[in-house]
């Protein structure tokens, strides 16, 4: 009988576990330098400000909750000199905040047009009450 090793390796996938686990921790150092690099960018800080934007005239009234006026008047972001910036982030970057912005204005479209639509009517009906008031007369008498 041959000596066989006792090692035992676990495939996943068709890879060893001991390849796996190389894996993980590189694209978690890999994902570490991403965000690095995203939070270092120079778009950063107007990314953050057009998604907030995004999200309070999502909220409408409600988008001012649990903030307030000296935060919003501080700068989101410091720009860190430390971590080049590469082209494809750059064009990246500025999509997402272009998208950001389409976005907003998508979602605000039909907020005013929702909006214009409730006043007139609420314009409507105060007319009608000041032209036909209700009167307190018992509507089954004759």
């Amino acid at each position: 009988m041959e000596g066989k090793s006792s090692k035992t390796t676990v495939e996943i996938n068709g890879e060893s576990s001991e390849n796996n686990a190389y894996d993980v921790s590189f694209v978690a150092e890999e994902e570490v330098i991403l965000k690095k690099s995203i939070s270092s960018h120079a778009l950063f800080g107007l990314l953050i400000q057009t998604h907030l934007n995004c999200l309070k005239v999502g909220l409408g009234e409600l988008g001012e909750f649990g903030t307030t006026n000296t935060a919003n008047d501080q700068p989101t972001f410091t720009p860190k000199p430390t971590i080049p910036t590469s082209s494809e982030l750059d064009r990246f970057m500025e999509a997402y905040c272009n998208m950001l912005g389409k976005l907003k204005e998508a979602i605000e479209e039909p907020l005013q047009e929702t909006t214009s639509f409730i006043d007139a009517m609420y314009i409507q009906l105060r007319g009608l009450r000041e032209t036909h008031p209700i009167s307190n007369s018992n509507p089954n008498s004759p």
